[in-house]
Parts: structure tokens; sequence; C-alpha cells
């Protein structure tokens, strides 16, 4: 057990990735926070570092901004994030693919490549709450009680973390470079939240320094751009893809404390609330199909025979003409007629056209047919030619399954099941040091959803806890945990009014687990703590305790009572 350890005195919030269910299930967490007083203030003034990823970053981002200015009044910025993103005022979306589309956006931003992300990021830069740029964080001497802010994305040059951080290496070790620290200050708070919300499949990834320095003729942009690493740019994505709970980077900053030498401690508590899911849906094999006759070669053959010039053009293009010339002749019944004319024309027309295209067509299809056999023939090992060549003489059919099911397994593959092996493996790391285990909560948004897990045949929650989480309190988790992971509200989020749910959950999570932690805490032996904490710990639970009644007979009061 660490002598230095004193609850809930230094307190580190992670945020973990997931749309707008992690941007409001962490608007609740803190809201809760904000609330429940600790030795006579509130316990949002004990967190001193917070590490987001992707949507927790969406909500993380404008809170750090705002917990920087004077006077700040946590109910005050409820409010405005809450006006901005309710589904009647929420226009990210909307907004963001207009910007996509109006050329007069990107002439004002040549350094951005235009680009769905990037629209976003432009959107962002609009919005009060996320207007600014990071060097609000680097003066330590301004910083309010938040001193340690990491706002995790993933590079896509080393394949790891990149973090924009005012607590070690800026980036990564891989692509740090003291050049970088000339930039850092200038990055604009939306293009931070863009890349850490960047998620595959949705969007593409920014290019960094490019898409984030306005003025490209600066020498530190200039500087940047020497280095062989960022002389074409780096890839920057969704913090997701690397730990999408934002644990790595809140035990480096606890490791930071340690070896300061003023401090000389590590954070006291740290909190991972987590919105990612055990859940994935399965994958499915394609239903074949009962027609799979026809191969791939005699199907090609099909389709390229109509790439030809055939008699049948040549035909019709002397028809058309003989019609013209006999009409001239005054052939039939001594004159020319002008309805013939244009008959004979536009049946001379089409077999013009048919017979041009037909030529056009086949130069075109022998150069490609040859550039593909010169391909082939470069790039297919010899032994490996009958092989592939084998492929052509099964069916179209067949092959569209296989190739169907290949890209729906990989999708599969990188958005759920790499994911759910990072997130294992982080957990794992977090949980594997004895000493840290009394210092660590997970709060997860599907945790009172009254749902059994693959972990429990039931559902399941501490006994010692009373009341047992009421049907109305777990409905209402039931409707937070079941948000997909998007970034707008649609109508079934708007008929069951998901926001205020997410927000709910994000408090009742944080209030029951607070509570689950003080109980656990208390039967562990190796904590020794002074009758002086105890009484504080004590206090702090009944405070909970009372509010945690409240919750299970309404879920949502504190939600209604901040909206006023």
């Amino acid at each position: 057990m660490n002598e230095d350890f004193i609850p809930f005195k230094s307190i580190g919030l992670c945020f973990s990735g997931g749309g707008y269910r992690a941007t409001f299930f962490s608007l609740g967490v803190v809201s809760y926070y904000d609330k429940i007083q600790y030795k006579e203030k509130s316990l949002l003034e004990n967190v001193e570092a917070i590490s987001t990823v992707s949507g927790g970053t969406l909500f993380g981002v404008p809170f750090s901004k705002a917990s920087q200015q004077k006077g700040f009044n946590f109910q005050t910025f409820f409010k405005k994030m809450y006006d901005k993103f309710e589904p009647a005022n929420d226009k990210l979306l909307e907004t963001a693919i207009a910007k996509l589309g109006d050329d007069e956006i990107w002439k004002k931003n040549p350094h951005k490549k235009r680009s769905l992300i990037n629209a976003f990021a432009l959107t962002y830069a609009d919005m009060e709450v996320y207007k600014g740029n990071f060097n609000m964080f680097l003066d330590k001497e301004k910083l309010s009680n938040l001193k340690y802010v990491c706002f995790n994305s993933t590079e896509f040059s080393f394949g790891l973390a990149f973090r924009f951080q005012n607590c070690g290496l800026f980036g990564n070790k891989a692509l740090n470079n003291k050049l970088l620290n000339e930039l850092e200050g200038q990055l604009q708070l939306g293009d931070i939240a863009a890349s850490s919300s960047c998620f595959p499949l949705g969007f593409e990834p920014l290019v960094f320094p490019d898409d984030y320095i306005k003025n490209q003729q600066s020498p530190a942009y200039k500087s940047v751009k020497s280095l062989k690493d960022f002389s074409d740019g780096v890839g920057i994505m969704d913090g997701g893809i690397a730990d999408n709970q934002g644990i790595g980077s809140m035990m480096n900053i606890s490791a930071a404390r340690k070896r300061d030498d003023e401090l000389n401690r590590e954070l006291d508590l740290i909190v991972v609330n987590d919105v990612g899911s055990f859940k994935m849906n399965p994958w499915k094999p394609e239903a074949k199909k009962k027609d799979e006759s026809a191969s791939i070669k005699s199907t090609i053959f099909k389709l390229l025979n109509y790439f030809s010039v055939k008699p049948l053009y040549l035909l019709i293009l002397l028809v058309g003409i003989l019609l013209m010339v006999l009409n001239s002749m005054e052939i039939f019944k001594g004159k020319a007629w002008p309805a013939l004319y244009i008959i004979g024309g536009i049946i001379t027309g089409f077999g013009l056209l048919a017979t041009v295209l037909g030529l056009v067509a086949g130069v075109a299809k022998g150069f490609l047919i040859r550039s593909v056999k010169s391909l082939f023939t470069k790039n297919v090992p010899p032994p490996l030619v009958d092989d592939v060549l084998s492929f052509s003489k099964l069916s179209v059919g067949l092959i569209q399954r296989m190739l169907t099911e290949r890209v729906s397994s990989t999708v599969i593959m990188v958005n759920d099941i790499f994911l759910k092996q990072i997130r294992r493996l982080n957990y794992k790391l977090l949980y594997s040091d004895p000493d840290l285990r009394h210092k660590i909560i997970t709060s997860t948004v599907y945790e009172l959803n009254g749902e059994k897990t693959v972990y429990s045949k039931s559902f399941s929650f501490n006994k010692n806890i009373n009341p047992a989480p009421s049907k109305l309190l777990t409905s209402v988790g039931l409707i937070a945990s079941e948000m997909p992971t998007t970034l707008w509200w649609d109508e079934t989020d708007i008929r069951l009014d998901r926001m205020d749910a997410l927000i709910a959950c994000g408090q009742f999570t944080s209030c029951y687990k607070l509570m689950d932690y003080i109980l656990k805490l208390k039967k562990n032996k190796r904590i020794k703590l002074a009758d002086e904490e105890l009484i504080a710990i004590d206090a702090l639970h009944d405070a909970l305790q009372k509010d945690w009644k409240q919750f299970n007979e309404n879920p949502l009061f504190l939600v209604e009572a901040l909206k006023k």
C-alpha cells in the first residue's frame, strides 16, 4: 500500500470514444462530480487530469477550455453544451456537409484538403465552445485545478497513439521532435477535436501538419515539413484505434506526477468512463445462391463481345445512306420526301455512331487486355499462375459471395474485434498492478441497464447498495446504452429523449460507482486510512446514498434541474 494515498485528493478522468453516446455520458459524469460535495467542496475541484478519445474528446475539449476560464461555473458550461447539441439545435452534420460542398469555404482555407473530416474540423472551429488554440493549456502557472489534458488520436506512420497533451511528449516518441513544440500552441481546438473523433470508414485521415497550420509560410511550419517523417505529412485518425479508453495516457500522467520533484505522488484515483461495449454483432455468412453456373470467364467474354464492330452496325449505316440516296433520286413517287431524309439521317447517324464506338472500344479493349496480361505476368509468381487462372472457371455468384464474406469479416475485424482486443489489453494493463487496484473505478454506460452480460447469467449489481436499481432507472440506462456510435440524433434518439438519458446515465452510474468504490475501499485490509479520511468518506457515502435513492425515484431529476 502506498503511504501517500489520500482518497479523492487528486483525480484523473478518462472518457472513451463512442460518438455522441460518449459525449453526453461524459457530460453526465462531470455534472455529477460537480454536484457531489467532498470535504466541503465539489468533487470536480479535485479533478486534475483528463484523457479523452473520440466522442469523449467532443466533450473533453470544450470542458477543458471552459475550466481554464476565470470564474468557471459548471452549470453555465452545462447549459451552453446542452443548448448547442440538443436535437432541436444540433446542426453539426448538416453544417459539415454544407461546408464540404461550398467552394468558398475551401478558398478561404487553402491549407486544408477538401474532405469530410476537414469540413467537420471547420464546423467545430466556428462553434463557440471549441474556439481557441492549444496554447491555453501550455502555461502551467496559469492553469486551473485541471492541470493535465490529453486528447488522444492515432498516427498512421508508426501505428501509435498520437497525443495532443500538455504533459509528456507532444505526439509520441517515434515522431517527437523539438521543432514540433513551435507548432503545438498554434493548433486549433476544432482540429484537435476532429483528429480525435476521426473514426475509420466514416472519415478519412487528417494530414499533420498540413491540415492544421494555415500560415504555411511560417518558419515553424517549414521547419517541421523539412523533417523526413513530416515531409509528406502524417495521417492522423481516431484515438480509439490505439486506445479507446485513454487509459495509457492517464497512466503516463500519473507516472509523470510521481516523477515531479514537487508533487512526487501519483494520482489518487483514476476513473475510466467507458461507453464501449463488450457486445458485437456476430458475423454471418452470405446465403448460398441457387444459380452459380455462369463462370467469370464466360461472363467477361459476353460483356466484351459487345465492344466490337458488328456487321449489323455496318448494315444499319448502309441502309441509312441508301435511303437518303434513293430519296434524292426521287425514286419514291417521283419526288424527294423530307421525312425520308430525316429518317435516313437518323438511321445513318445511329449506324455511324455504333460503328465508331465499336472501333474505339475494340482498340481500348485490346489495349486493356494487353495491359492486364502484362500486369498478370509481372506480378503473379509462376508457381501460382495455374491457381489464379483457375478462378476464371468459377461462377460469378461464387466469387461475389467469397468477396462479400471477406469484406464483411474484415470490417468486423477492424471495427469490433481489434477494438475489443485492444480494450481488453488496456484494462489488463491498468488492473495488473496490485498497487493501483485501490485507485481505479471503471464506470460503463451499460452497467445499470438491467441486462445480463457475457460475464453473468443475469443483471448483477452490488447487493450492499440499497435500494436495488429500479426498473425506471434501468430503463433509462438501457436507452442510453443502446445508442449507436453516431455524431447526430436520428428520429429514434429524439423519440426516446436519448440525449437526456445519456446525461442521466452518466450521473447515476457515477453515483453508484462511487458508492461501490467506497464500500470496497473500506473493506480493503491493505489500506489504512486516518480517522479524518474515514469521517470524510462516510460523509461522502451518505450524500451519495441520498442521491442514489432520488435517482431511483426519478433518474432524470438532476438533468431536469440543470436544464432550468
